[in-house]
């Protein structure tokens, strides 16, 4: 679904972001499949007549002289987007969205109430997707987008490479553009903190404690609700064992205190649905499935702290 996995490469990304299981003020919710998500806008149960046609006759133009080209046509159902609108916090719902195959490419056609929607749209899946990418680390190779308005239609087309993009541009009268990820993004921490935090989630790994599909929280999420507060220096969560989320802090002597954090963590009613128990080091903390604790300390060091849940 191109719409969510631009690329096989996003396609991991995103994979890895689904590690992220635990909702509440620190991560945020991955959302349900039902066939309507409220956002700021909203998407429909199914996509209207005059909707879906103004995509199909988009991709005719596309098609123009190549017989092949954007044939067939296969509709997105809007419910199949709503877990990915909630996840990446998107914001702007299409009045149509459908893939097609021409030039080598796959393109996903999308149509707006206005130019002003498409240009938002265009930005926060480049934005997003980047944000998501540094969070792994995983670097993305550039997306390709080409936007225009045909007759009375606001759209935009999403593809593989630019010479494919450049062609769609042309067929529909439109432009074409490249968006590349920021370089050295943080997502809002210090850059030391993030290799310590990434370090330190490396030893765990290759110690053979589970530890899937490790990615960055971005410092928004951790502070929403809290402008102002201080925060570790970096903080990331990964898949445990059944699931249960792994987190891995880092600290300075300007950051928020390491027992703050840990009491934050560990009063969070998710988090101690199942038992879970801080690991304290010299300058990081890991809070991990209490039955793990013991054998992370064993691992890579550090000192038992608080539990929560029972343990």
């Amino acid at each position: 679904m191109k719409i969510i996995s631009i690329r096989k490469s996003a396609r991991a990304v995103a994979a890895g972001a689904a590690m992220l299981l635990i909702a509440g003020p620190v991560l945020a919710a991955c959302g349900s499949s039902g066939s309507k998500v409220t956002v700021a806008q909203t998407l429909p149960s199914a996509w209207s007549r005059a909707a879906k046609k103004d995509v199909t006759a988009l991709a005719v133009k596309i098609r123009s002289s190549d017989a092949k080209a954007c044939k067939p046509v296969v509709f997105l159902a809007p419910g199949a987007l709503a877990t990915a609108y909630e996840r990446y916090g998107w914001n702007i719902a299409p009045r149509a969205v459908a893939n097609c195959d021409a030039f080598s490419n796959t393109f996903e056609i999308a149509t707006f109430k206005s130019a002003a929607n498409r240009d938002a749209f265009v930005k926060e899946r480049s934005e997003s997707i980047c944000r998501r990418a540094t969070a792994v680390n995983a670097p993305l190779p550039p997306f390709q987008w080409a936007t225009g308005t045909t007759s009375g239609a606001n759209w935009s087309v999403q593809g593989d490479t630019r010479s494919g993009v450049d062609r769609v541009a042309k067929r529909l009268s439109g432009e074409a553009s490249t968006f590349r990820c920021p370089k050295n993004e943080t997502l809002g921490w210090k850059k030391t903190g993030i290799a310590n935090v990434r370090a330190v989630a490396q030893r765990i790994t290759t110690s053979q404690i589970k530890c899937d599909g490790f990615a960055l929280i971005e410092q928004a999420k951790f502070l929403e609700g809290r402008a102002g507060a201080k925060t570790p220096t970096a903080l990331g969560a990964c898949a445990s064992t059944d699931g249960k989320a792994l987190f891995v802090a880092g600290f300075d002597k300007a950051s928020m205190p390491k027992e703050d954090f840990v009491a934050e963590i560990l009063s969070n009613k998710i988090v101690c649905a199942s038992p879970s128990q801080a690991v304290i080091g010299r300058d990081w903390v890991v809070i991990a499935p209490a039955p793990l604790a013991s054998s992370v300390v064993a691992k890579i060091g550090g000192t038992l702290g608080a539990t929560c849940g029972g343990a």
